[in-house]
Order: C-alpha cells, then sequence, then structure tokens
C-alpha cells in the first residue's frame, strides 16, 4: 500500500479529537445536572433522551472522521509493474562563450539572453536527451547529454566566459569536442541502433577558424543533424570590459588600444545551419521556442524502457464508508421510541 497524500495522514487525528469532545461534552452535561439540583427531577425532564444512543452517534460521528482522513490521503494499492519505452532524439547545444557575448546589444548582454531563452527551450523538451559544451578559444564538454533537466540548467546557469582559457571563437575545436561526446562510452547504456543526433550551435556567429560548409559536412559524416541560433544584432556595438567577473567602466581594446568592434555574423550561422536551420535571437524577438517543434518532428530514438509501479486509487472506498456512517449518524435519532414509564416517580414524595 502507498499513499498519494501522506501529509493528511495527520488528519487522523480528528477521530480521537471527536471521541475526546463527546466526552468533554458529556462532562459538562453532568456537570450541569449536578448544579440542577435533584436526580430524580432531572431523571423526569430528560426522560426522552438516551445516553446509549448519544454514544452510538459520537461512536459512528468518530468513525466517519477516521475513514475521511484516510480518504484524504489517498490509499493506493497494487504494484502491477509495467514497462514504458523511452524514445527521444540526444541534443547537444554548444553555447559560445567568448569574450564578444558580453556585448550589450541585446539585453542585459547577449550571453545571458541565450541562457534564458535556452532555459526556456529546455524546459519545453520531453523525453529528448540534452547535453551542453562551452566553447571560445577552446572547447570542453559542460554536461554530457542527460535526462536530468534541472542538472543541465544548473550548468546552462554557472557558464561563463572565464571558464574559457583561450579567447576567440574556434568552431572546429567546438565540432571536434561535439563528436567526441556523442561517441562517448556508457552516454546511450539504454540505447539500440542509430541515435537520432542532433546539434544546436548558439553563438553570435564571429569565428575565427574553420569553414563553416567543411565544418557542416564533417557533421554529416558523424551523423549530426545541425541548427544554429544567431544571437545579437547586425550592428557593430563595443564589448564591455570584464574584471574578475564584474563590469567595469571601460571597453574591451585590442593590441593597438582601439575599442574591439563585434556584431552578429548571420551568414556564417545560417551557412552552419543550412542542412538544419536557422533561428534568431534578437533585442526584442526570438523564435528559438519554435526548435522544440522541429525536435518533435524528427525521428526518435529508442533509450530503453523504464519500469514503475502502478497503483490504483482506492480513496472512493474509504469515503464511501465515511459518507455511510455520516448518513446513519444523521438518521439515528438521540431520543427514544417511547419513553421510560416514570409514573412511579410523580408518585415519589421527594418530587412532591
Amino acid at each position: 500500500m502507498d499513499w498519494l497524500h501522506p501529509i493528511f495522514l495527520w488528519s487522523l487525528l480528528a477521530a480521537p479529537l471527536a471521541i475526546s469532545g463527546y466526552l468533554w461534552k458529556a462532562l459538562q452535561r453532568k456537570r450541569a445536572r449536578d448544579v440542577f439540583g435533584d436526580a430524580i427531577l432531572v431523571e423526569r425532564l430528560t426522560e426522552g433522551i438516551s445516553t446509549r444512543r448519544r454514544r452510538w452517534k459520537a461512536m459512528l460521528f468518530a468513525l466517519s472522521m477516521f475513514f475521511l482522513a484516510l480518504s484524504l490521503a489517498g490509499p493506493r494499492i497494487g504494484t502491477k509493474v509495467r514497462e514504458v519505452s523511452r524514445e527521444g532524439v540526444d541534443l547537444m547545444i554548444a553555447l559560445d562563450v567568448s569574450t564578444s557575448m558580453l556585448a550589450e546589444d541585446v539585453a542585459p548582454n547577449r550571453l545571458k539572453k541565450a541562457k534564458f531563452e535556452l532555459t526556456k527551450l529546455v524546459e519545453k523538451l520531453n523525453g529528448d536527451r540534452v547535453g551542453l559544451i562551452l566553447f571560445g578559444g577552446d572547447a570542453f564538454l559542460q554536461c554530457p547529454v542527460t535526462l536530468d533537466y534541472n542538472a543541465l540548467k544548473l550548468f546552462l546557469d554557472i557558464s561563463e566566459p572565464d571558464q574559457m582559457p583561450k579567447q576567440g571563437t574556434q568552431y572546429d575545436r567546438m565540432l571536434e569536442v561535439v563528436i567526441k561526446a556523442f561517441d562517448m562510452k556508457g552516454t546511450d547504456k539504454d540505447s539500440k541502433g542509430n541515435r537520432s543526433k542532433v546539434l544546436l550551435v548558439v553563438s553570435d556567429g564571429e569565428s575565427h577558424s574553420g569553414d563553416m560548409s567543411t565544418l557542416r559536412n564533417k557533421a554529416a559524416e558523424s551523423g549530426i543533424t545541425l541548427f544554429t541560433a544567431g544571437v545579437g544584432e547586425t550592428v557593430g556595438v563595443t564589448i564591455p570590459a570584464y574584471l574578475n567577473g564584474q563590469r567595469t567602466d571601460g571597453l574591451k581594446t585590442d593590441r593597438n588600444g582601439q575599442s574591439v568592434i563585434t556584431k552578429l555574423e548571420e551568414a556564417a550561422l545560417q551557412d552552419l545551419g543550412k542542412d538544419g536551420a536557422y533561428f534568431r535571437i534578437a533585442r526584442t524577438t526570438s523564435n528559438l521556442s519554435d526548435f522544440s517543434d522541429v525536435l518533435a518532428g524528427m525521428e526518435k530514438t529508442k533509450f530503453g524502457t523504464a519500469k514503475f509501479a502502478a497503483y490504483q486509487e482506492q480513496f472512493q472506498w474509504p469515503l464511501g464508508i465515511a459518507l455511510l456512517l455520516l448518513l446513519i449518524e444523521w438518521l439515528l435519532p438521540d431520543r427514544r421510541r417511547k419513553p421510560k414509564d416514570l409514573s412511579s416517580s410523580v408518585m415519589n414524595p421527594r418530587i412532591l
């Protein structure tokens, strides 16, 4: 047996409380009779009331509270084991954390906006395994593919440029890490056959190495469907300077002391995602949420089967018993059908 709402088991205390209330009320009535006066006169005045029936009504009411509390707790009986197939795609998100992603042409900056949109995307996933790779001047696996979306969002939230040892944006290095991550031993213990592998690259498109068409073909050879999402605006902007993770009043400069200008390179990202699709995260709009619909229409991979115990809800039985007891308690009068014959008491000289 299991309970759907075990916290409501505290309500079982309603039964002893009901009994305590009845006993307290009975004590109050006894005290009132003692204060009133002569016991024979009190008996004559209350000759139609049955103490026994009052006890039965109290017991019925307490039992009804007991079964009502059981119903609230939601008893579940039965441990029939069911197997459910787990299907989905393996999605790897490659997030650009280079310094240019700190540009503020989208609020609050490109990186924070990208993480916000990716968090919303992950929350819409259902059954798809997702992982995270960070890249810039280098690339590394931040989180392997998993069904634990909360863990993925945690790794996503702590992703910052200071985790990258080298500056720049190396797309070819990023793709190497992606291919290795998909081929990692132990990442698909339950899956059989060829997996549906999807890569979503989120970046501003500025690249310091790698030809996009070459990278696209290399991904296709590895069985990876490649999508891209561009973050930022196509108008050049400066990059704020940061020191120990804190924004300063200065701007990022090159070796000649000139302010670095960055802009969204849409053409490069559109070329890279030509076999999949290109999405845009702009200052006021974003269509990245449509990516979940694209995933839903893709061929699913069977990851394996999950076993769980199927319980049958049984709350209706104690609820029915509680209602029946309440009905009986309501229909049961607390007076006798025929009052006791106390004619002899009338002639009692104590009453006279």
